[in-house]
This record gives C-alpha cells, sequence and structure tokens, in this order.
C-alpha cells in the first residue's frame, strides 16, 4: 500500500498534514434467500425434537423399570413398619388404660373416703345460721342505724355464741360432777 501525504492551508495555520483514511475492504457474500433460512431453522428444529423424544423414550422405559424396583424395595419395609406401628399403638393403649383405670380407682377411693368425712362433720342447721344473723342485727342495730354486715363481724358473732355455748357446757359439766 502506498500511502500519500496531503497537504491543507487554512488560514490559521500554513501547514497542517491529513492522512488519508483507512477502510477496510468489504468483502460481499451473496445473501441467501429468507426461505432458504426458514427452511434450514424448521429442520434444526425438527432434528432437536426428534433427538429429544428418542432420550426421553430410552430414559422413560428404563426410568420406568427402577421406579418398580424401587417402589417394590420400599412396599416390603414400609408394609412391616405399619405392621410394627399398629402392635405399638395396641401395646401403648393398653399400658395407659391400664394406668389410667388404676388412677381412676385410686382417685375414687380418695374421693369416697372424702365424702365420707364430710358427711360426718355436722353443718350449722339453718335455725343457727338466723340466730346468728339475729344476733349480728340487734348488735349492729344498737351500735348504729347501719345493716352492713361483714365477715369480720360474723366472726365476732359467732365467737361470741360458742365461748357462750362452751361456758353453758361448762357448768353443766361443773353441776353434773357435783351431783356425783
Amino acid at each position: 500500500m502506498s500511502t500519500s501525504t496531503i497537504f491543507i492551508t487554512t488560514k490559521a495555520s500554513t501547514n497542517v498534514v491529513a492522512e488519508p483514511r483507512r477502510t477496510k475492504k468489504v468483502v460481499f457474500k451473496p445473501e441467501r434467500p429468507r426461505w432458504v433460512t426458514l427452511v434450514l431453522l424448521i429442520v434444526i428444529l425438527g432434528l432437536v425434537q426428534m433427538i429429544r423424544k428418542l432420550a426421553l423414550k430410552s430414559a422413560d422405559s428404563s426410568g420406568v423399570m427402577e421406579i418398580v424396583k424401587v417402589e417394590s424395595f420400599v412396599k416390603i419395609p414400609a408394609n412391616k413398619m405399619q405392621v410394627q406401628a399398629e402392635f405399638l399403638k395396641k401395646k401403648i393403649e393398653s399400658e395407659v388404660g391400664r394406668e389410667v383405670n388404676h388412677r381412676f380407682h385410686k382417685l375414687s377411693e380418695m374421693l369416697e373416703k372424702k365424702l365420707g368425712e364430710l358427711g360426718a362433720v355436722e353443718f350449722l342447721s339453718k335455725e343457727d345460721l338466723d340466730k346468728i344473723i339475729d344476733d349480728l342485727m340487734n348488735v349492729k342495730g344498737a351500735d348504729n342505724g347501719d345493716m352492713e354486715v361483714t365477715l369480720d363481724d360474723i366472726i365476732m358473732t359467732t365467737r361470741d355464741m360458742l365461748l357462750k355455748e362452751i361456758q353453758r357446757l361448762g357448768r353443766r359439766h361443773d353441776s353434773s360432777l357435783r351431783r356425783n
């Protein structure tokens, strides 16, 4: 290639050197018609699809056989585990049932005992309770016009009644001892 130098003169500068442009040589390929490109693309896609189907078909037949083998291999231990699980369930139910039954009998015996003790205790009769309330109202009415009764008032009145009853029984006992 030969290079030539061109001198350009302008008003501002007297000598400016400009090199010629270097361009690539463009080689034009003959363009294929679009229908040929389209046909080649369809043929390539068809081949890919055929290869894929063949690969899946061979994998399916061997895969199905392996799945059947694995299922049979897993089925036997699964059945054995199910039988063992049912046996353990029955055993646990029987042991738990015995324990619950034993505790139930223990609790029912204790409850019967407590109910027997409760039946042996004498409670205040309605008349005794009415007497306590009347005495309480008389004491409260004498002190002030307030008719509100608190638990402390009931306890104090009951204590006074018990002391009177103990003194009465003590006098009675003294008189019976004097007679004898």
